[in-house]
Order: structure tokens, then sequence, then C-alpha cells
């Protein structure tokens, strides 16, 4: 079998550990710190990116909110051109339609004047033609005057007539 010496292996295990004491002592001390700060400063970073999408869903709220916001604002300015362009579009419809009308009126009001001087003519002329008729039927003639308003008096009939 194999043999051990006792005092080897009871020599080797306390230089381990006072290697273990002294590692411990200089070097698990510090890697522990590094491994610390480490940790921290990878907790500090996972921190900042929760905060960061916080801050990202926020500003992507609000954005929304503004948008649709600026899209009802739109849509209110659309409607109220419309509107506009429709009160403007009847405003203009009833002017052109007065004036239609104004020019109508105007049109018959001059046919009536033209009709009621045609007639004017019409009747002095008639007037005069029987004037004339009868100045040469009647061999005696009488006033002028008279004769004229003879005449008148009968168109005036028909014309009731």
């Amino acid at each position: 079998m194999m043999n051990l010496d006792f005092q080897q292996v009871l020599t080797q295990a306390v230089g381990f550990l006072i290697l273990l004491g002294l590692l411990k002592l200089f070097f698990w001390k510090p890697v522990i710190s590094l491994l610390d700060q480490r940790k921290e400063k990878i907790a500090a970073e996972f921190k900042h990116i929760e905060d960061a999408k916080a801050e990202l869903a926020t500003l992507k709220a609000e954005y929304e909110t503004r948008l649709a916001s600026i899209e009802e604002i739109a849509r209110q300015k659309i409607k109220e051109a419309v509107e506009e362009g429709k009160r403007i579009t009847d405003e203009l419809k009833s002017k052109a339609e007065e004036q239609a009308r104004q020019i109508i009126e105007s049109g018959r009001e001059n046919i009536r004047q033209e009709l009621l001087k045609t007639k004017q003519e019409l009747k002095s002329h008639i007037v005069d033609l029987a004037l004339r008729a009868t100045e040469s039927i009647i061999l005696e003639k009488l006033t002028a005057d008279h004769d004229k308003k003879l005449v008148e008096d009968f168109l005036d009939k028909i014309d009731r007539a």
C-alpha cells in the first residue's frame, strides 16, 4: 500500500491553510469588492434602462395624446373651413339670385314702360287717323280739341272693355 507520511500531509495542510488565509486577506477581499462594484454597476445600468423605458413609455403616451389632439384640431379646422365655404357659397348664391331677380324686375318694368309708351303713341296715332277720317267724312269740321276728346273717350271705352 501506499506509505503516507503523516508529517508531510500535515505540513502541506498547514501550508494550504496559510495560503488560503493569505489569499483571503490579500486577494479574496479585492476580488469580492471588484465583483460587488461590477454587480452594483450592472444593477445601476438595469435601473437606468428601466427608467429610460418608463420615460419612453411616458413620452410615447404624451406623443399619442398630442397627436390625437392635433388630429382633432385638424378635423375641427377642416370642418370650420367646409362650413365657411358653404356659408360663402350660400351667400354668393343668394346675392346672384337677388341680382337676377332685380334684372328680371328691371326688364319687366322696362317692358311695361315701353308698352305704355307704345300704347300712347298708337292711341295718339289712331286719334290722328280717326280725326283725319272724320274730317274727310264730315265736311263741316268741329273744333280739333273737341274731336280729339271724343275719339280719346271712345278709345278709353275700348280699353276698358
